[in-house]
């Protein structure tokens, strides 16, 4: 086992075989072995042992492998917004809705929430405002594109509870087209 330590923030990773996909603290993914034994850090060692046989280099992202074909595990359509949508989450500003399902959403900001956070959930749309209660499920570092510099964040938020007036937001925030009722022939 081995001492990881994130090239970006210098957070330690200890106790793990192999590098980290991310770092906790920062979100990056270019690490350095400790090259110093983790047996030197018992108690009563005189001096560190270097590992003579360990190379120092720097590890890079591998690039995405192609995606194989997943069962979808959403309980609900994701919709992404076509028009801005405001959600204020915990009293925070206004953010931005990334995509949005009956049982929940993803939002982009630059702070991390806490997973397991319960809050209040806000969103704005045309002078109407849903309210209703959510939980932060996972936070992570996103790709912020050309939009925003410097660190981004999306986190994924549970509804606790999903009012009648959700169905009603839903349709109007999609991309894609309502269906149309099909005609009926006029009975003879």
């Amino acid at each position: 086992m081995s001492d990881w330590t994130c090239q970006f923030c210098t957070n330690i990773i200890r106790g793990r075989s192999r590098a980290p996909a991310y770092c906790s603290r920062c979100g990056h993914a270019s690490f350095q072995v400790d090259r110093i034994s983790p047996h030197s850090r018992v108690a009563g060692t005189v001096r560190p042992v270097a590992f003579p046989d360990v190379e120092l280099r720097r590890f890079t992202v591998l690039p995405d492998a192609p995606a194989s074909p997943r069962r979808e595990r959403r309980r609900g359509k994701r919709v992404r917004p076509k028009e801005r949508l405001e959600v204020r989450l915990c009293q925070i500003a206004p953010l931005e809705a990334v995509d949005i399902s009956a049982f929940g959403l993803l939002i982009e900001h630059k702070s991390p929430f806490t997973p397991g956070c319960v809050c209040e959930v806000e969103l704005w749309r045309s002078g109407r405002k849903v309210r209703l209660r959510g939980e932060v499920v996972r936070t992570f570092v996103a790709d912020g594109g050309d939009r925003h510099t410097g660190l981004r964040y999306r986190s994924a938020v549970q509804f606790l509870e999903t009012p009648p007036a959700i169905y009603e937001l839903l349709p109007e925030l999609s991309e894609d087209p309502a269906p149309q009722p099909v005609p009926t022939p006029a009975p003879k």
